[in-house]
């Protein structure tokens, strides 16, 4: 068989691969869909205790229990995005002898209410499902290698319904001192690779919600939008808010980090911990709680319907008093992110971080009385930007929520606040889920 043939044969491979990867994405997701259903809504309301702070408490502690007894037993699970990705480059593998132990410890922290997004564990899961797959059509090396990272790829895409993230996240280096030299494939090869992968992917992923009326996934915002001079002379402000929303954050991942490393020992009181002060603060501000996919899915429709209007169920109440409660609970939910990380309920960031910089940008242009896509646009793709360094995937990522009409401010808010110097920067895990 030639070199071309069987090239082409193990791109149809990553194909049905990126389909296997987005069936299961899909499949999780409403897993976990349907579990926070069950708990957060359906019982409570059976019991009678919907809005009780009690129930949340108990629920809360349960689900610290529970993760944290796991822990014990299991370790510390899951492996964030970049521990998955840098297993792969490194080792050119990830185990996969414990994939029920990933998909439960990926549930978890999710069900339970946790401040976290979905990323984490999919990816996890995803490669190493592919690792074991390709080590049982006894691929070796860098195709071992390239068929996990293609799933890699296509379960970042599907989860984020992002095609280029996936592709962009894969790709761009980490840091100065990657190069596309050392990788396993070239350059070319690759992207038509992961092309493939992602092409399944996505197809499944959409294939599935259109059959079950079901999808998951971050909204768009509307096209009617402005971008005029009063729009452009506020982007530097509201660029400097969001790295100032990006360094609170990192100022509190490392005040949660000095505290997750010191109750390591003890994972079942740092996971009750979390869980305690996520149900008391999400008592009072009910939008600190969750990965914030589906509260911005309200926070889009109530800008369609105005604040405060009737009928809105996002905060009802006059403008001044949702911009208050949005700066509250921006405040502590980029606190949670990181406490429930690193007290162990792990999980990603991406997810809650785009909704804080949404709510942000909702109090910032009520304020100064600019379009809310322009702030939203500009705010959360130098929150990202700064935060992980890489402009190119923060605008890969960010184009689902936002028109393509806005790559001009998306690109260049990311592109400039990647360069801004970050004291709280970690070598090869800035800015990335702890």
């Amino acid at each position: 068989m030639s070199k071309a043939l069987k090239y082409l044969s193990f791109c149809v491979l990553t194909l049905i691969m990126g389909s296997a990867a987005g069936a299961i994405c899909w499949g999780l997701l409403q897993i976990m869909n349907l579990g926070i259903g069950l708990i957060w809504d359906k019982l409570p309301t059976a019991l009678g205790l919907e809005g009780s702070l009690l129930y949340s408490l108990a629920v809360c502690l349960a689900g610290g229990l529970v993760i944290g007894l796991m822990q014990k037993r299991h370790g510390v699970l899951p492996d964030n995005m970049e521990q998955v990705m840098g297993r792969l480059k490194k080792e050119g593998k990830y185990p996969y002898d414990r994939l029920h132990i990933i998909a439960i410890a990926f549930l978890l922290p999710l069900l339970f209410g946790g401040s976290v997004g979905p990323e984490a564990g999919l990816t996890g899961f995803i490669a190493g499902l592919c690792c074991l797959i390709a080590d049982r059509l006894r691929y070796k090396a860098e195709r071992l290698t390239a068929l996990a990272e293609t799933g890699f790829a296509a379960s970042l895409s599907v989860i984020f319904g992002a095609p280029f993230f996936g592709l962009a996240s894969n790709l761009e280096p980490d840091d100065r001192t990657e190069t596309y030299k050392g990788k396993f494939l070239s350059k070319r090869k690759r992207i038509i690779m992961y092309c493939f992968g992602i092409a399944g992917g996505m197809l499944a992923f959409y294939v599935l919600g259109a059959l079950t009326g079901l999808s998951a996934g971050l909204p768009r915002f509307p096209v009617q939008h402005e971008v005029t001079v009063k729009q452009w002379l506020w982007a530097f402000p509201i660029m400097g808010i969001g790295i100032a929303l990006a360094l609170y954050y990192g100022l509190f991942a490392k005040i949660t980090g000095i505290i997750g490393k010191k109750l390591a020992s003890y994972r079942i009181v740092s996971c009750l911990i979390a869980g305690a002060v996520l149900a008391i603060c999400g008592e009072f501000f009910p939008l600190v709680m969750f990965s914030g996919e589906k509260q911005m899915h309200g926070i889009i429709e109530l800008i369609s319907t105005g604040p405060g209007a009737p009928g809105s169920d996002i905060m009802p109440g006059s403008s001044g008093e949702l911009a208050l409660v949005f700066i509250i609970t921006v405040l502590i939910k980029l606190m949670l992110i990181s406490l429930c990380i690193d007290l162990g309920w792990k999980g990603g960031n991406i997810f809650p971080l785009i909704f804080c910089g949404t709510l942000a940008a909702f109090t910032v242009s009520w304020f100064i009385g600019i379009d809310y896509s322009f702030a939203a646009t500009v705010l959360v793709a130098s929150m990202y930007g700064y935060l992980t360094r890489k402009p190119v995937t923060a605008i890969a990522i960010l184009l689902l929520c936002f028109p393509v009409t806005y790559i001009v401010p998306l690109a260049a808010s990311a592109f400039i606040a990647s360069k801004v110097p970050n004291p709280f920067q970690r070598k090869q895990e800035a800015g990335q889920e702890n």
